[in-house]
């Protein structure tokens, strides 16, 4: 009885401690525990598959640093699996911070040296275009205006190889918008799927969820990617264990120390009351 006691009387900073642990520890050293495969991060990796080669597909950074730990696995992910088929991929951003998100990017996955594309004739980073909405009308009206210099060389777009056949919306074939806000889906839909009928998919936080599941179950989002969970899905489907496993398996380990946690409280509580009863 007297270790219920001393259970009881824990100082909860034992507990903030072994979460701590249990948080860390998975992160630092994935476990690959068991992930079930959803609908929609294998509609994502579908998707991508059934592009034809030689399609132009616009990659955009909406998203900040703060939605890193959710957003950027599956920007990784998705890179990974576009970057591995013969695609022609423009990356823009209309969030500020996004081409700081790309640089982290770019740093870790070495385009070149991994999967041997070119800049400037495979693929292309055009940088933030300024204006949300606007910018976004802006851009599928005239790229080479709305960005008239690349984010990485500052030189002019038109000089590119990869641009020369890309010019306005109706040269994209999909758009892939990781996103955590506005500007979003619904400005692209306005600006870009609606007049120019390009298809979207989006990855999104999972508390935007339950706001894209109306667009992607009337068709007018292609596919989604409603945050971490799914993400770890499809980082197991295109085979390339990441950050989103690694989160999930932190995820699984906090819940299994609070179910513990509850189970030994309540073990405790009733064993203590039973002794001051008696």
């Amino acid at each position: 009885m007297a270790l219920f006691e001393k259970l009881m009387a824990l100082d909860r900073r034992w507990i903030f401690l072994l979460t701590w642990i249990f948080v860390l520890f998975p992160l630092t050293n994935p476990l690959g525990l068991p992930v079930s495969i959803g609908r929609d991060s294998t509609r994502w990796k579908q998707y991508i598959d059934d592009l034809p080669d030689g399609s132009i597909v616009l990659v955009s950074m909406d998203f900040g640093v703060s939605a890193m730990p959710e957003l950027y696995p599956m920007t990784v992910a998705t890179m990974h699996q576009i970057w591995q088929r013969d695609f022609k991929v423009v990356v823009v951003a209309f969030w500020n911070q996004g081409p700081l998100v790309f640089d982290t990017l770019l740093g870790e996955m070495k385009p070149e040296q991994t999967y041997g594309v070119v800049y400037g004739e495979d693929w292309i980073e055009l940088g933030w275009v300024p204006g949300a909405e606007t910018g976004m009308a802006a851009l599928g009206n005239d790229i080479w205006a709305a960005c008239p210099k690349d984010y990485l060389l500052k030189n002019d777009v038109s000089s590119f190889p990869i641009m020369q056949n890309i010019r306005k919306a109706t040269d994209v074939d999909l758009i892939v918008s990781i996103e955590s806000g506005t500007p979003g889906l619904t400005e692209w839909l306005r600006q870009w799927n609606d007049p120019y009928g390009v298809k979207i998919i989006v990855g999104c936080t999972a508390v935007s969820v339950s706001g894209m599941i109306p667009f992607r179950d009337s068709g007018q989002l292609s596919a989604l990617m409603p945050g971490l969970s799914a993400c770890a899905e499809y980082e197991k489907l295109v085979g390339r264990a990441g950050l989103a496993i690694a989160g999930v398996d932190a995820i699984s380990m906090t819940h299994l120390l609070l179910v513990l946690l509850v189970i030994v409280g309540n073990v405790a509580f009733f064993a203590t009351r039973a002794r001051g009863k008696s």
